[in-house]
């Protein structure tokens, strides 16, 4: 996962959206309960884990956050209502 991706995903997480992610080694997936300075804090299977970012990958809703296509056209991804 590359830095602004993970940047990217703690934000969404830290706005209590469900964010899940996948550890690409293991392939277990769970929902991302807290990010540190380099390591997600993830809950699988009723339990916590932490994890390296480098090896996992978001998979929120079935589909990759493509951050750096958000970053290109963020008015079409706002949720914010005025």
């Amino acid at each position: 996962m590359k830095a602004h991706e993970f940047q990217g995903m703690c934000e969404l997480a830290g706005e209590g959206r469900l964010t899940w992610v996948e550890h690409m080694e293991s392939h277990a997936a769970g929902r991302v309960i807290a990010c540190g300075s380099d390591m997600v804090e993830v809950e699988v299977a009723g339990h916590h884990e932490s994890w390296d970012p480098s090896c996992c990958r978001e998979m929120t809703f079935g589909y990759r956050v493509n951050y750096d296509e958000v970053r290109r056209h963020p008015h079409e991804f706002d949720s914010h209502r005025d």
